[in-house]
């Protein structure tokens, strides 16, 4: 199964953008789909060619990328796995991006990411999709995944770069993750750029046990915790999605409703905003930057505010 190459812009369409999220959102359904032979689900070269054609098309302009994942929620899977490795996979490559990692270790970083919760598969389902508190056994058990990834994985001859990423994708920089405790340097570099894309997909994403934060909560919230983060994964983040993340909707200090749709590369704390209320003469929609002293956010919308 190959994900259809949606060609590049250097400004991704919308409709590109979401044809992607959609194409890669059915390649994670095939991975994830314990009914389909393992060896048919990880065959290297095809897992390659599709991470190839997800990499084209983020390779110079992700805003729009980052819009379509939060406008289209995925289509609301009752599988969380499969939304969860789509958003993931997504933001460790707009990381490694960031960082400068080329491009032929850029495409480890996202076979990796692709297949980070691929031990999830060795774990009872009903413990990763219950609503229910989990037991101490039970936690054990799903604590485990990182274990059973990396032994799925090395069965199958993936490179040791992506196999320890897969094995280490929830340890922490301060030694309080799992399943090996691991500190700072002892973590490898596509176990920390996973672990922070993980960890801001999970904050920020809705779950049966939970309700989503708003994307700007999720960036504050990894940093009140940054101490468990590698730093320069972290500002890596929060400078390609900004404090105030593409698709969120915002109240600004002139009174207007907007939606962040383009980040401010000089500061991540003013990004371009879309105004929803207000349009151009002839219909077009206004576009604004927003600055330290002048138009800014004054904090995100609630839900019942938007519509």
């Amino acid at each position: 199964m190959n994900i259809k190459n949606t060609t590049q812009n250097y400004n991704m369409p919308i409709d590109t953008a979401k044809n992607t999220c959609d194409s890669l959102f059915d390649y994670a359904i095939f991975l994830y789909d314990s009914d389909i032979e393992v060896e048919k689900r990880l065959e290297i070269n095809s897992v390659y060619e599709n991470v190839k054609n997800i990499f084209k098309n983020i390779r110079y302009d992700h805003s729009n990328l980052l819009l379509a994942l939060q406008e289209s929620e995925l289509r609301k899977n009752e599988n969380y796995l499969y939304s969860h490795t789509v958003r993931t996979s997504i933001l460790a490559l707009i990381i490694g991006k960031y960082l400068n990692i080329p491009t032929h270790k850029l495409i480890e970083l996202g076979v990796a990411a692709l297949l980070h919760d691929i031990g999830m598969l060795s774990v009872p389902e009903e413990l990763y999709l219950q609503s229910l508190p989990l037991t101490k056994e039970e936690k054990t058990i799903l604590d485990n995944h990182p274990k059973y990834g990396f032994k799925i994985l090395t069965a199958h001859n993936y490179s040791s770069i992506i196999t320890l990423a897969v094995l280490e994708h929830h340890e922490r920089e301060d030694g309080t993750g799992y399943p090996r405790k691991l500190t700072r340097d002892n973590i490898s570099l596509f176990g920390k750029i996973i672990a922070v894309a993980c960890s801001y997909e999970a904050i920020s994403a809705r779950r049966k046990y939970k309700d989503s934060l708003d994307l700007h909560t999720g960036i504050v919230e990894m940093l009140k915790n940054k101490s468990k983060y590698n730093n320069a994964a972290l500002m890596a983040l929060v400078n390609s999605l900004s404090l105030y993340p593409v698709g969120l909707y915002v109240l600004l200090s002139d009174g207007n409703r907007g939606q962040v749709i383009d980040i401010n590369s000089k500061d991540p704390r003013y990004p371009v905003v879309q105004i929803l209320d207000e349009k151009t003469n002839d219909g077009k929609i206004i576009k604004k930057h927003t600055f330290s002293d002048g138009l800014h956010i004054i904090r995100p919308l609630r839900n019942d505010e938007i519509t």
